[in-house]
Parts: C-alpha cells; sequence; structure tokens
C-alpha cells in the first residue's frame, strides 16, 4: 500500500492526473480574470468587476473531499484486507493562486485492470496554478501538438513545471514510466460497428486511458463522440452513426502498459507569443531505464548479450526475442509570422536522433533532420483584402527523421493520404522524402471561389515520384455550400500510374428539407514492366435530411464501383482491350433518425449493404440500433423498446472472480453444475466484474439484442379514483440476445427458448408482475419469469429457469406486518451433466415494531426440492428453517440487527446441487448472524457483521468476521 509515502508526497507536492472525470475543476474564466487584471490599461474595468468581492480576495477558500475505506475480513481460511483512499483537495490559495490535488489508493496499480469497465487504478497529483506558473507533481499527461512534424503524448509518474508572461510560456516535464506506444491501420468490415481490435494479433491489451487517437480515412475523430475504447482488453467501438466499411481505412495510435519496458522521460516546450510573432520550440528524450530494468526484468546473462550484440536475431536464455532497450529524441522549432493580417509565413525544422540498443556499443540507430515551410499571401478563407493569393508549401525530410514515428499535427505523409491522393505506398518509400506544392486561389465573386494546386513529392534520385495537379471551385454560402474538383495524379514507383480524378460535394445548411450529396470518380492506368491495366473507380453518396426542432430524420444512398481490366499488346502491335470485369459493385443504405418530446423520444440507424465482388459473390450485410423511451407518472404508462444487431470481433465476455483466503468471499464454484453461486456465506471467490473471455478465438460474429419493457397503471390513466382498477399495478420485460460465431447472420434475437439452441450464446427471459396494493394496508403480487440461458463455453452450458412468485402481505396497522410468500422454481441445467429439478418454498414472516427504534421479526421458511440426472438417478431434499431476527433502527444513524436461525435439511437420495438447498448440508445447521452499521457523524461510518455456522450439517464451527470503516472528508 502506498497510502503513507503518497500522502506525504500529496501534502508536498502538486501533479495532474490521469483522466478523473468524476472531480469537479476550477473554473478558467478566474484565470482569465486575473490574466486580464495584468494587463496594462484594464486596471479600472477589472477594479469594477470585482469591487463586490474586494474584501474577500485575500481569503483562501480550499475544500477537501474524499473518504477512506478499510475492510478486514477473517475466515476460517485466513484473512482479506481491502483498503481504498481517495483524498480530493480543491481551491483557492490567494486571489490568483488555485490548487488541485488527488490521491487514489485502491491497491490496483495502472495497467492492473481486467474487467470491462476500466477500474480505478493508483494514483497520486497535486497541482497549484497561477496566471504566471504552474506546478505538477504525480501521475501526468505531458502532450506537446505544438509543431507539425511531430507530436509526443505520453502518460508517465513525474514532474512538471510551466511559466507564463504575457501570453508566452515555458513548460518542462521529466516522469518514469511502464508504457510503449503501438499504431495500426485496418480496413473496416461492412456491417461491423463495434469489436476492432486494437492490437494486431488480437490479444489482451491494457490501454492507457485516453492515450488513444483514431482517424477514419485520414480524418481525426473525437473520443466519446465518434467513439469509444474499451481500455481493460483493448477494444475499438464507433458511435454517431460511424460504420466503417471496405473502403474505409481506420488508423490508431496508443499507449499500453507493458511491465518489461521501463522508461525514461525528458520533455520541454516554450513558446513566443508577439502580435505578429509566434515561435515555438520543443522537445524530448525517451529512454529505456536499463538501470531499473536490470533490478526486474533484465538478467546478468541477458545483459551481456545486449552488450555484445551486432545487429540481427537476439534471444534470450529461454529462446524468446529479447527486447533491446531503445532510446527516441527529438528537438523541434517553429516560427510564423504574419502581417495585416493575411500574410502569412511558418517555418519549422526538425531534429532526430533514436538508438535501438542503448547498451551495445555496436548498434546504433536512424538520425536526421526535417524541414516545413509554408508561404502565402492570404491566410484568411474569404480573402476579403484581395481577390488572389499565391501559397508556397513544402517539406523535406531525411530517412534518419523516421517520420511514421511519432507523427505531427499535420500528418502530410500519412500513409492513407499518400495512396489515397498521390497513389504511393508508403511502405516502399526509401531514402529522403521530399514534397513541394504551389497554390493559386482566387474569389470569383460573392461565396465563390477557385483554387488551382500543383504538387510533387519525390524520393532521393528520382527512384520514385509522383505529381498531382488539381483544379477546385468551391461556394460557401450560409444556405449552401458546394466542392467541385478536378485532378491528375502521374506516379513512379514499382508501377507507373496515371489516374484522372473528378470529385463533387454539395449540401443545403439551412432549411426543413436539406438535400446533399457527394461524388468521386476515378480512371486509372497502370503499367508494370509492360504489363498495362485500367481501373475505373465511382463512390457517391446522395441523401437528404429533414430537420425540425425536436426531430430530424436522414436518408442517404451509396455507392460503390470498382472495375478493371488489362491492356495486352498484339504481335501486329496493337493494344487488344480485354472485357470489362467487376471487381467491387457495393450498394449502402443508412437511415437514421432522432425524436426528443416531453414524453417521448427515439434515437434510430440502420444501415443495409449488398456488396458484390469476384472473389466471393455477393454478400449483404445490416447494422442497426434502436432505442425508444415513452410515456410517464402522469401518463400511469411508461416503457421503453431497444433493438440492435450487427457484427462484432469482440469475445464473449463473461464474469471475472478473483480468488481470495479460503471462507472470506461471498461466491462459491459449484463442482457438481460447474458454476459459480454468488452470496453464500463461505465462498472462497469475489466477483470483479465482466472480462473478455481470451479462451476462446477472436472471430467475426454476429449478435443482436432486443429488450423491451412496460408498466401500466390502469387508475391513473383511465382516470379511476375507486375501486380494483385504482390499486392494480401491471408490469412486464422482456429481454433477448444471442451471438453467433459460425458464420450465420443474426438479424433479430431468439423470440423463443428453443431458437437458442440455433446459435451459439444467447439468452432469453421475461419477467410478469401483477401487483394490488390496497390503501387499507391489504397487498398481494404475482410475479411468474422465465429465464433461457446458453453460454460459449467448452462445456456446452445450457440452464432453463421457471418460476412462479406469489406474495401476499397485511399491514395491520404501524408496527405490525404480516406477509407470505410462495414459490416454485422449475429449472434445467446442462453443463458438466444433465441436471433437472424442481423447488417448492413458502416463507412467512410477521414483524413488530416496539418503541425505541426495537423490532422482533419472527420468520419460517419451508422448501423442497427434487429432481434427477442425466442418467435417471433421482435426489431430493427439504429444508426447514425456523429465524428470529431482533433490530434496532435509528434513522440517519444506526441499522443494526442480530438473527437466528435454525435450518434442519434432510437429504431423500443422490448428490444435491449447491443451490438447491441455498448451500446448507445434510443435518442441522444453527446460523447466527450479527450485523451493525453506524453513521457517527457526517464525515465517519463503521460497519460489522458477523456470521457463525455449526451443528451436526456443518463440517466446523465456521465464523467470517467482515469489517469496515469509512471516513469522509
Amino acid at each position: 500500500m502506498r497510502s503513507i509515502p503518497c500522502l506525504g508526497l500529496l501534502l508536498v507536492s502538486l501533479a495532474f492526473a490521469l483522466d478523473v472525470d468524476s472531480l469537479p475543476v476550477w473554473d478558467p474564466s478566474i484565470l482569465a480574470k486575473n490574466a486580464l487584471e495584468n494587463t496594462p490599461g484594464a486596471t479600472n474595468l477589472v477594479a469594477t468587476m470585482n469591487a463586490p468581492q474586494a474584501e474577500d480576495s485575500s481569503r483562501a477558500e480550499i475544500e477537501t473531499h474524499g473518504y477512506k475505506t478499510m475492510q478486514v475480513t477473517v475466515g476460517d481460511g485466513g484473512t482479506q484486507v481491502d483498503q481504498e483512499l481517495r483524498l480530493s483537495i480543491q481551491g483557492r490559495l490567494t486571489d490568483s493562486v488555485y490548487i488541485d490535488a488527488l490521491l487514489s489508493d485502491v491497491d490496483r496499480k495502472a495497467g492492473d485492470q481486467t474487467t470491462a469497465t476500466l477500474q480505478e487504478v493508483d494514483q497520486i497529483y497535486f497541482r497549484v496554478e497561477s496566471p504566471y506558473a504552474m506546478l505538477h507533481l504525480g501521475d501526468l499527461t505531458w502532450t506537446d501538438n505544438s509543431m507539425g512534424l511531430t507530436s509526443f503524448s505520453r502518460s508517465t509518474l513525474g514532474a512538471m513545471a510551466t511559466l507564463r508572461y504575457r501570453g508566452s510560456e515555458v513548460s518542462g516535464a521529466w516522469g518514469t514510466d511502464e508504457v510503449t506506444r503501438y499504431s495500426r491501420s485496418f480496413n473496416g468490415v461492412q456491417g461491423q460497428r463495434e469489436g476492432y481490435y486494437l492490437d494486431e494479433s488480437g490479444s489482451f491489451v491494457s490501454v492507457v486511458p485516453n492515450s488513444e487517437r483514431v482517424w477514419l480515412n485520414g480524418v481525426e475523430l473525437v473520443r466519446e463522440r465518434d467513439y469509444e475504447v474499451n481500455y481493460a482488453g483493448g477494444l475499438l467501438n464507433f458511435k454517431n452513426g460511424i460504420i466503417p466499411g471496405t473502403d474505409d481505412v481506420v488508423s490508431v495510435e496508443y499507449d499500453a502498459y507493458l511491465s518489461e519496458d521501463i522508461y525514461t522521460m525528458y520533455a520541454f516546450r516554450g513558446s513566443l507569443r508577439l502580435e505578429n510573432v509566434f515561435f515555438d520550440v520543443s522537445g524530448f528524450h525517451l529512454e529505456n531505464d536499463v538501470d531499473r530494468m536490470r533490478k526486474s526484468t533484465l538478467d546478468s546473462a541477458d545483459y551481456e548479450r545486449l552488450k555484445n550484440d551486432r545487429g540481427g536475431e537476439l534471444l534470450d536464455s529461454s529462446m524468446n526475442v529479447l527486447h533491446r532497450p531503445k532510446m527516441s529524441e527529438r528537438l523541434g522549432a517553429r516560427l510564423r509570422l504574419q502581417a495585416e493580417h493575411r500574410f502569412y509565413a511558418d517555418v519549422e525544422l526538425g531534429l532526430n536522433r533514436m538508438d535501438s540498443n542503448t547498451v551495445s556499443k555496436d548498434v546504433g540507430g536512424p538520425s536526421g533532420r526535417a524541414f516545413r515551410w509554408l508561404v502565402t499571401t492570404d491566410s484568411t478563407q474569404n480573402m476579403n483584402a484581395f481577390p488572389v493569393a499565391l501559397s508556397v508549401y513544402g517539406n523535406y525530410v531525411q530517412e534518419g527523421f523516421a517520420i511514421s514515428e511519432f507523427s505531427g499535427r499535420e500528418r502530410d505523409w500519412d500513409a492513407y493520404a499518400l495512396r489515397n491522393e498521390w497513389d504511393l505506398d508508403s511502405a516502399l518509400l526509401k531514402g529522403d522524402l521530399r514534397h513541394d506544392e504551389l497554390a493559386l486561389r482566387i474569389r470569383l465573386g460573392k461565396d465563390w471561389f477557385g483554387t488551382a494546386k500543383w504538387g510533387y513529392r519525390r524520393g532521393d534520385g528520382e527512384r520514385w515520384n509522383s505529381s498531382r495537379s488539381q483544379l477546385m471551385l468551391v461556394h460557401r454560402g450560409l444556405d449552401a455550400s458546394s466542392e467541385f474538383t478536378a485532378s491528375y495524379v502521374s506516379s513512379t514507383q514499382e508501377v507507373d500510374q496515371k489516374r484522372y480524378q473528378g470529385t463533387f460535394s454539395s449540401e443545403f445548411l439551412r432549411g426543413f428539407l436539406r438535400p446533399f450529396g457527394s461524388g468521386d470518380v476515378r480512371y486509372s492506368v497502370r503499367d508494370s514492366l509492360g504489363h498495362k491495366s485500367e481501373r475505373g473507380y465511382a463512390k457517391t453518396i446522395v441523401g437528404a435530411t429533414l430537420n425540425e426542432d425536436l426531430w430530424n430524420v436522414k436518408e442517404s444512398i451509396g455507392t460503390l464501383t470498382v472495375r478493371k481490366h488489362d491492356l495486352t499488346d498484339r504481335a501486329d502491335g496493337q493494344t487488344r482491350h480485354e472485357g470489362w470485369r467487376d471487381s467491387v459493385n457495393l450498394v449502402t443504405w443508412t437511415q437514421s433518425a432522432e425524436a426528443n418530446f416531453r414524453k417521448f423520444s427515439l434515437s434510430h440507424l440502420l444501415q443495409y449493404t449488398h456488396a458484390v465482388t469476384d472473389s466471393l459473390g455477393a454478400v449483404d450485410s445490416w447494422v442497426g440500433d434502436l432505442s425508444t423511451n415513452f410515456g410517464d407518472d402522469d401518463w400511469g404508462l411508461q416503457g421503453s423498446v431497444a433493438y440492435s444487431f450487427g457484427m462484432t470481433s469482440e469475445q464473449t465476455y463473461t464474469a471475472i472472480y478473483k480468488a481470495v483466503a479460503k471462507g472470506t468471499g461471498d461466491v462459491r464454484y459449484d463442482s457438481l453444475t460447474g458454476a459459480f453461486i454468488e452470496g453464500v456465506d463461505n465462498g472462497d471467490f469475489v466477483y470483479e466484474g465482466m472480462g473478455r473471455n481470451d479462451s476462446v478465438g477472436a472471430v467475426l460474429s454476429s449478435n443482436a439484442t432486443f429488450e423491451a419493457s412496460l408498466e401500466w397503471n390502469p387508475g391513473v390513466s383511465l382516470g379511476i379514483s375507486q375501486g380494483l382498477l385504482r390499486d392494480i399495478t401491471l408490469s412486464a420485460s422482456y429481454h433477448s440476445e444471442a451471438e453467433d460465431t459460425t458464420g450465420k447472420k443474426i438479424y433479430f434475437p431468439p423470440v423463443y427458448p428453443a431458437a437458442l439452441r440455433r446459435v451459439t450464446a444467447g439468452t432469453v427471459s421475461w419477467d410478469a408482475n401483477l401487483a394490488w396494493d390496497h390503501p387499507s394496508g391489504i397487498s398481494a403480487s404475482y410475479n411468474p419469469s422465465a429465464s433461457y440461458e446458453k453460454k460459449m463455453s467448452s462445456i456446452g452450458y445450457f440452464q432453463d429457469m421457471f418460476d412462479h412468485r406469489v406474495k401476499a402481505g397485511l399491514n395491520i396497522n404501524e408496527n405490525h406486518f404480516v406477509g407470505v410468500e410462495n414459490t416454485f422454481e422449475k429449472v434445467h441445467l446442462s453443463a458438466l451433466q444433465k441436471l433437472d429439478w424442481n423447488i417448492w418454498e413458502i416463507t412467512g414472516r410477521y414483524t413488530w415494531k416496539l418503541p425505541a427504534g426495537l423490532s422482533l421479526s419472527p420468520r419460517v421458511r419451508y422448501r423442497e426440492g427434487s429432481g434427477e440426472d442425466d442418467t435417471d438417478e433421482s435426489f431430493g431434499a427439504h429444508l426447514w428453517e425456523e429465524e428470529l431476527r431482533v433490530g434496532f433502527e435509528k434513522e440517519g444513524m444506526v441499522d443494526a440487527h442480530v438473527s437466528f436461525a435454525s435450518i434442519q435439511m434432510d437429504t431423500h437420495e443422490g448428490a444435491i446441487p449447491y443451490q438447491m438447498m441455498s448451500g446448507f448440508g445434510d443435518g442441522v445447521t444453527y446460523r447466527l448472524e450479527a450485523m451493525a452499521s453506524v453513521e457517527v457523524n457526517n464525515f465517519l461510518s463503521l460497519s460489522l457483521r458477523y456470521i457463525l455456522r455449526f451443528g451436526n450439517a456443518e463440517e466446523n464451527v465456521f465464523q467470517k468476521l467482515a469489517t469496515e470503516a469509512k471516513a469522509y472528508f
């Protein structure tokens, strides 16, 4: 536990957390106001603004929030100790100095998360900020996007400081971490919106939260709006109507925790801001900490192998690939000049140095420089000062600069852009890189603009090159916008290629009906050592949006056609044209709708794709999502419907149970049924959450989910104030989901249980309830329910459960209540073996509220069960329980009870499933439970729970004591 040293650091240092969304932050406008105070000529204005608060400006306003919990569970098998500390300090020290601090100690370090929902991890930071300085120690994320050639982001543990003056600032950071940067590009899958693996092999990775960047066809997406990432596992799900197809390219960069890689980071950046001059400088040094690695993961023999490394394959003593300690170093400087708010120049220099084995003197790494420049006579969009603007852009990147590593915001050598716009394969780019571009822009009239561009990319000695010419016509108005382009690309790499391309896009921006459309038509000729081929490409989207204040509907049709044929030379010197053949022919229909009324809301997305390819023939795919809510309490009717289906590569998620000291948990494994039973007294596990089942291979699967719920109060709906209908409430819910990994596509989940046999995994469940609550104190309800489940498991897990539950109660007066509950349950389980059993249970309870917060509650229960296994061997048992419970409650302060029960369980025959008789063995069990929860004050709460079980049905006397203390700050 890091509580004591972390708390000490917290009180003397400052830092910035990875990302703690639950914490409030200070209002940045306060800092802006204080910056304004230091601006010449603003004294009177600020004084007026601050006059009412002037008398409080010297008072510190600091708020401390948080809690500390300590849980100790003592069982027969040992002791389980769990603790958690979360302390937040925020506020104002002086009129312009603010602090923000967090200490979170939950006995789970970053990278140890295994469940689907990322759990909190150990964190500590403490930060102080003023208009002129910031100091920052602990868990932090350093992000630098000030350069066009280089960007750098790193989550680490260390320190950061910033100095500011009149808009200029200097920052520096140091940190150490166990994080490695990864990148991956892949094509979308038609009909798949969720479950894209960040790891290329589909393995489990623990991603650093908020470290990822995602691009779709070269356009960076926005986290949580366009996509979400399951950080504990490394899975990418798209949102906001984004469904990548086979023609779309997804690029991802992210950090992942890797204990074998221990890094040390040094980074800095500085910026100078004058009226017409912007100057930025930044750099970082990132290197494996070999000294720390030798103490943890690197033994002496492997260290000697690294020292003697001469390049080539390097294996450790276990014949696994030996990780070489690396070093990366970047330095960048950028100067931006502007005049008259239109003349603009941007010049940048970058330096890079790398070492692929810092231990060996015989293995080095690349080093090089990069330059980038942009000069334009008008940087404004509308060119109001003069109707003509000339721009010159270019960059020169040496091979040793490693442009694909730590790529900057500009991403001029991005693999997707090179292939889509220049017909170049980034994997074949060798040597130094050069790019030059000249652009002429003309304002043709109101809202109309024209552009002519010519660009040229090349390598050393013209071993490869590509030129691109483009004419563009743009209309930008308040009601509509349009763009038309014509391009010609000529490239030479492994093949010579010429491309003729035309694109258009148009969209109405106002009005109830807003049509839109876009198109991309290309014709290419390729020549590879005399073998020529032609390729035609056409992609179009047309549609319209209906817009109102409370709702909108969008329909679109998209097409993609790719055709090609070969050109061969005949003996007479003429070229013979073979017939065109379809390579891809695809049609996509997309529909979406949103509605937000007072008593009705809807969100809907549906996409259908029909694709025909030479290799696969015709393939159809669907993806859809629908959710709606309707009604409210005033109607007496409310409900919801949700439906989704599509494709995913995500593995099945299963419950994760953590082993604890024997007898201290509340989950037990039943070897007879192969199931984990929750809510037991003497468990050996605790529930952690839902996690990836990596024992099941990562394959593309089809899934669908449907659920609906409805609640109706006839008295409210019909305005009835007397009689039976006034007092009854009817409710029902239905849930069904399915997954198939055999290639079958599921468009709707199974409606009835028998259909589960035809899918890989799934669930069908329903629940209904009829409740009657009379003002006289009489109440009754009938609740039938059923659950049918098939799990993806190596043992072939099926479980069907059906039960009827009837309850009745009478509030004799405020102090006396009597109730009875009758349950019939039927279970069929097929797991390690096939078991069928029936359970009948009846329970009666009487509650007597005594003076001074005391209560007395006797309870009796009879439970009877019988069944048989797959060999027709019968089993059965019955249980009789008598319990007396004495309780004490003082509202808002104390809640306590002591109960003593005698449970007589008699086995008729056979081995009894654990859950059939509530976990009690054959014979008599005496069970004592004492529980107390005390709210000492607004800042401290204590709880205690003690369980004692003994009797001839128990192997030994079982005791468990669980205590918890929670302090609030």
